[in-house]
């Protein structure tokens, strides 16, 4: 009789055994993702984007400060995290694409057991090439005449494939951040020329609209080719604006 119990539990644990035989290599492998954007089918964990103003032309030294924060970001990016890169110029149209916006995909179970230089080129085909590809366009210089950094901001953080719904949210804005708009400017003597209330009402009504309060806000002012007394002019209208909504701002110079 105990034989025979004893040979139950052999055979189930033996059936037990074969499933998790089969049913390991999917689990090592991670999640489906999807094709375009690598991320889980369930949906990306997180997102970070990167809106870069390129109104007016860098140098070479500020061109290369902007490639080494991105790549920064790029390579602490966590696995399932999606990384969204936007550029704008004078001319702004609502909807213009992203430069580029993948999750990064990590690295699965198979892939630390198995052979890591042939992962890690994968690795490098679906997200590094891609990133890099994006920062050669980045650095390459541009000039306008007109800078739409609240309508860029608006615009991006309000789409829906911008709306991760699991995970934080950061936006990080690479600007000199002299706005110069039909909405608001800080050049000229014109009415409501550098009017610090002015530049608080029309953030209020863009964070309102868009849901960029959901996002954590953080600011890299570029000189450009202005002199750092209209820069810092700049900087503290934003500011001043931002303390006023109640928004945390983390801001330096790149």
């Amino acid at each position: 009789m105990k034989t025979e119990n004893w040979a139950i539990v052999a055979s189930a644990l033996a059936g037990v055994a074969l499933v998790g035989f089969f049913a390991a290599p999917s689990l090592l492998r991670g999640p489906p993702r999807d094709q375009e954007t690598l991320c889980p089918k369930t949906g990306a964990i997180g997102q970070t984007l990167v809106l870069v103003d390129k109104t007016d032309p860098w140098s070479e030294v500020q061109a290369g400060r902007l490639k080494t924060l991105v790549k920064q970001i790029g390579d602490e990016l966590p696995a399932d995290r999606m990384l969204s890169i936007y550029v704008f110029n004078d001319v702004f149209e609502p909807g213009f694409p992203a430069l580029i916006s993948l999750c990064n995909p990590g690295r699965t179970a198979t892939e630390l057991i198995g052979n890591p230089r042939r992962e890690y080129v994968k690795w490098v085909e679906k997200f590094g090439r891609p990133l890099d590809e994006a920062l050669k366009t980045l650095t390459q210089p541009s000039k306008g005449n007109q800078s739409p950094i609240i309508e860029a901001i608006g615009d991006v953080v309000s789409r829906r494939e911008n709306r991760v719904a699991e995970g934080d949210r950061k936006l990080v804005l690479v600007s000199d951040m002299l706005q110069n708009s039909s909405q608001f400017t800080v050049f000229g003597n014109g009415p409501g020329a550098r009017d610090q209330e002015k530049l608080r009402q029309v953030l209020a009504k863009t964070w309102q609209s868009s849901g960029a309060g959901s996002w954590a806000l953080g600011v890299h002012q570029v000189q450009g080719v202005y002199e750092p007394q209209r820069l810092e002019q700049a900087a503290l209208l934003w500011q001043q604006a931002f303390q006023k909504m109640n928004v945390t701002v983390n801001w330096d110079r790149l």
